[in-house]
């Protein structure tokens, strides 16, 4: 008797918001829809800075070595050299000790006047010193000097990226050298591109 009067009591407690309300009152709901604006990428808020701003400009026109035919020396693994010169930069080459040459078939003469190297911009890449010189040739054979060997710090803060900037000779072919790279994480030289501007 009293477990049945306790389940009356219970249903009656449970209908008793809803009877105050009474049949013709309703609780009204609102709800906002927002549309999402269109977007394929990843976009920066225009309030924040472009980390890009601080990265070593490149020169402006055509990288002579994109796509060119390219020969290196023994590579690690699998960083191979035609990595330097795909348009991406992650994917990288890497030699195998020093001194480490790669030569860029640029399948005719132009003035040549930069060569820059590039590795991946992110900051996992601990920053790095390495040494870099430039040679030309108009035959494939027979190199002289664009500029001579010199120490170019790569930080992800400008890009990971340098520059070389030469006196206009023109090339056929061009040979860039390492002979260091102070990064604690290999024996050998390090580029995920190579670009080589007029």
């Amino acid at each position: 008797m009293k477990r049945a009067l306790c389940v009356m009591l219970a249903c009656l407690l449970a209908f008793l918001p809803c009877a105050a309300l009474g049949e013709e009152e309703e609780i009204e709901t609102i709800v906002t829809i927002v549309t999402a604006p269109d977007q394929t990428a990843a976009e920066r808020p225009p309030c924040f800075p472009d980390p890009k701003d601080d990265y070593i400009p490149l020169p402006e026109g055509e990288n002579l070595a994109q796509g060119k035919p390219v020969i290196s020396g023994a590579h690690t693994d699998v960083y191979v050299d035609k990595n330097v010169n795909d348009g991406k930069t992650d994917t990288y080459w890497e030699s195998k000790g020093f001194p480490a040459e790669i030569v860029f078939d640029l399948q005719g003469a132009f003035a040549v006047s930069t060569v820059a190297v590039c590795l991946n911009p992110s900051s996992i890449w601990e920053p790095r010193i390495q040494e870099i010189a430039v040679q030309v040739s108009l035959d494939g054979e027979t190199f002289t000097e664009a500029a001579a060997p010199q120490k170019y710090q790569f930080d992800a803060a400008t890009g990971n990226r340098i520059r070389i900037d030469f006196d206009t000779v023109q090339a056929a072919y061009v040979k860039v050298i390492f002979t260091l790279n102070t990064s604690s994480h290999t024996g050998g030289a390090q580029a995920a591109e190579i670009c080589i501007y007029e």
